[in-house]
């Protein structure tokens, strides 16, 4: 310790005698937000695709929107998807998929495949059980992966052309992220561990690399170090008992799969920690995420001690990353339940703020502060989409990802990317304040152009990019 005090002195007196550093340089001016905004024609390659819930006795209808007159575009007909429906693009977004289900149960589940050009639709009655966790196409389009489940959870895999399942394989849990390999010659899963028992934590979140053909194993394991579910606070806590205020810990991790890679980002709810899950390799590294230092302040680093991380009642964190793959957003939210002076039971929620966390370090190049709990990042990276709810309507933050810099913070607005059939893309916000009020707005990619804004007895569900 003497050698390292007498080291740091003389570093002192070299940094105290060394020439000022040069100024920052500004970066370069970046292209000014607002001149970006699509061309809207009335045709159908710059619609959006829409459902409007038409009750309880027609269901949810599919039809392409024009939102340069707010209505139905005319000359396609409306395609009933039933009560309940789940949906997935092809690579090239010429075809649509949809799972859907006839009635509030979660039996008898078919298969929509629409042809977007044509506008024409195939049914193909696969009788599936169980809501459907996630869907994906192979990187050709040739087939459709389906997660789903209820009380059991099931991979099926379908030949989209003949509309067949060809492999169907039960999975331990639901299955939250999917995704093909980049050969498409296998399954990339995250599946969070069910709690069961009598008030038994939940266990490690498992990963799997399955064969796309048969939906064999080609690989799996379980992530120990990496918290996801429901954690009793205490050894006698029953099952019943975890949703109940105060008795449980709800963790949720921020995870996203690396663009052009093979690779799943973890980064942890509870801890200070990312992790690197590599399917090509089959290896998992976990790193401490740190604020990035500089070489002086890594040098005084090494005198400090370390704190240990804090869970509370609950942590949930959203990831997203960057079009190039090398940086993460991430979002969330703390929250922690008392009792007031009544002794009623109260939730204080605490957001995390912005960080952007280096994907091949973890190290934390920058956190922002925000209330947002939720995010979107537009289809181009340019922007990212941080929302949240206020105390009596929604709203939205939009940050330019070039810049760092907040463009507009937008209330009354719940945004989320939507692309428009020829793969630009506009805002779209839907938000309801009663069951016959519901508040729909269309805006530029960068939120300064509002194009429509307007309030109807009709729910309008904008079919979005994420």
């Amino acid at each position: 310790m003497r050698f390292l005090t007498v080291i740091l002195t003389f570093l002192l007196a070299l940094t105290a005698c060394a020439a000022p550093a040069n100024p920052t340089v500004a970066p370069e001016e970046v292209s000014k937000p607002g001149s970006d905004v699509p061309t809207l024609n009335g045709t159908f390659e710059t619609s959006l695709l829409v459902t409007e819930w038409k009750g309880s006795s027609e269901g949810n209808v599919l039809y392409p929107f024009d939102p340069a007159s707010r209505t139905a575009l005319p000359g396609y007909t409306p395609i009933s998807l039933g009560y309940t429906s789940f949906h997935a693009f092809s690579p090239d977004r010429r075809k649509l998929a949809v799972v859907s289900f006839p009635d509030e149960s979660t039996y008898n589940g078919s298969l929509f495949l629409i042809d977007l050009p044509s506008w024409k639709t195939q049914r193909f009655e696969l009788e599936l059980i169980g809501w459907a966790s996630n869907m994906i196409f192979s990187p050709n389009g040739k087939q459709l992966a389906i997660a789903h489940g209820e009380t059991s959870h099931k991979l099926t895999m379908v030949n989209v052309e003949k509309g067949v399942i060809t492999a169907q394989s039960p999975t331990d849990s639901f299955v939250t992220h999917i995704k093909f390999t980049e050969s498409g010659e296998a399954l990339m899963l995250y599946s969070p561990a069910s709690n069961t028992g009598n008030g038994l934590s939940a266990g490690p979140p498992q990963i799997l690399l399955l064969d796309a053909a048969d939906l064999s194993p080609r690989w799996s394991v379980e992530l120990e170090d990496v918290h996801d579910g429901i954690f009793p606070k205490d050894e006698n806590v029953t099952l019943a008992a975890l949703y109940e205020p105060g008795q449980a810990l709800h963790i949720s991790p921020g995870l996203t799969f690396a663009p052009n890679q093979d690779i799943l980002y973890v980064v942890h709810a509870d801890s200070e920690q990312l992790t690197t899950v590599n399917f090509t390799t089959q290896k998992i590294n976990t790193v401490e995420i740190q604020t990035k230092l500089t070489w002086f302040e890594r040098l005084l680093s090494l005198t400090a001690g370390v704190a240990s991380a804090k869970i509370v009642d609950g942590t949930n964190k959203q990831a997203a990353i960057s079009s190039d793959g090398q940086f993460l957003y991430v979002v969330g939210m703390d929250r922690v339940s008392f009792q007031d002076k009544q002794g009623n039971w109260q939730m204080e929620q605490t957001p995390l703020g912005l960080e952007i966390i280096q994907t091949d370090n973890g190290s934390r190049v920058e956190r922002l502060e925000t209330d947002a709990t939720e995010m979107s990042l537009s289809p181009d990276g340019r922007f990212l989409y941080l929302r949240n709810w206020g105390p009596d309507a929604p709203w939205t933050e939009i940050l330019d990802t070039s810049n760092l810099q907040l463009i507009t913070h937008k209330a009354m607005l719940f945004a989320f990317p939507a692309l428009l059939m020829n793969g630009e893309f506009l805002l779209t916000s839907t938000y309801s304040t009663s069951e016959f009020s519901h508040h729909m707005s269309l805006l530029g990619p960068d939120g300064s152009s509002v194009l429509a804004e307007w309030t109807d007895a009709k729910y309008i569900w904008w079919l979005t990019t994420s």
